[in-house]
């Protein structure tokens, strides 16, 4: 007796493979162009020393490639002239309804160097605004970085930079004290702050470094390309403020 030959499985046809991978490629694409920019920023991440804002969305990454996965067994299924299982158009599906909910609320903030920048100088500005104050109270500040350190992390609020590294590591704000803003290191990560005290402590400045636009660490420049510094110098014409200053660490 003969064994009977396995049928091959029937040929699904071609008008409904064809509106099967346009519609399942659409809802796709639209998946793709949703979940996009957390792409580019991982890509950005692993390429540059540093960039700015918040990791990628680890669940709306898997997301997307759930979705091209299932989208590309369709398209092989449609090549070999069968439909795919239903399973994998609900898998499609499943990926999109994901993706725009996880997307729905838009760009994560903060993911660029000029924001990043910003808080940097935020931070900055008012280190300067309590120390300038406190050296008008006391006429002279501590010329140690220790003390300086406990100012800007006072400032800062204990948060670390917007800037992280290659393994999504927040920077975080730190003092590194020079013997002249006029010979600088030639690198410091982001959220650095070089500081320089004239001896006896009666005046002081100090530069932020920031983030370049190709992540690079940047000192913070103004609008028409001059480096941002900060200065301060006791004053005994002015009266003496009150205030935030006087909570310096001596």
């Amino acid at each position: 007796m003969k064994p009977t030959p396995s049928r091959a499985a029937p040929a699904s046809p071609l008008a409904l493979r064809v509106i099967h991978g346009i519609v399942f490629g659409g809802l796709t694409a639209i998946c793709v162009v949703a979940g996009m920019a957390e792409f580019e920023h991982l890509w950005r991440t692993q390429t540059q020393p540093f960039h700015a804002g918040p990791p990628p969305r680890p669940a709306l990454v898997l997301a997307v490639l759930a979705t091209v996965l299932g989208m590309g067994v369709i398209l092989v299924q449609s090549l070999r002239g069968r439909s795919a299982r239903l399973s994998w158009s609900l898998f499609v599906l499943a990926g999109l309804v994901f993706t725009l909910w996880d997307s729905h609320e838009g760009p994560v903030p903060g993911r660029s160097p000029p924001s990043a920048n910003l808080k940097i100088l935020q931070v900055a500005r008012a280190l300067h605004g309590r120390m300038v104050e406190a050296l008008q109270t006391r006429g002279a500040l501590p010329e140690d970085p220790e003390s300086w350190q406990q100012a800007l992390q006072q400032v800062a609020q204990e948060q670390p930079t917007p800037v992280r590294t290659r393994s999504f590591a927040p920077l975080p704000f730190r003092i590194q004290k020079v013997d002249s803003l006029e010979a600088l290191p030639p690198e410091a990560p982001p959220g650095t702050v070089f500081l320089y005290v004239v001896e006896g402590g009666v005046a002081y400045e100090f530069q932020a470094v920031g983030l370049s636009p190709e992540g690079d660490p940047w000192r913070l420049q103004a609008p028409n390309g001059e480096p941002v510094v900060f200065r301060g110098a006791y004053n005994p014409d002015l009266a003496p403020a009150s205030g935030e200053g006087a909570s310096v660490p001596p």
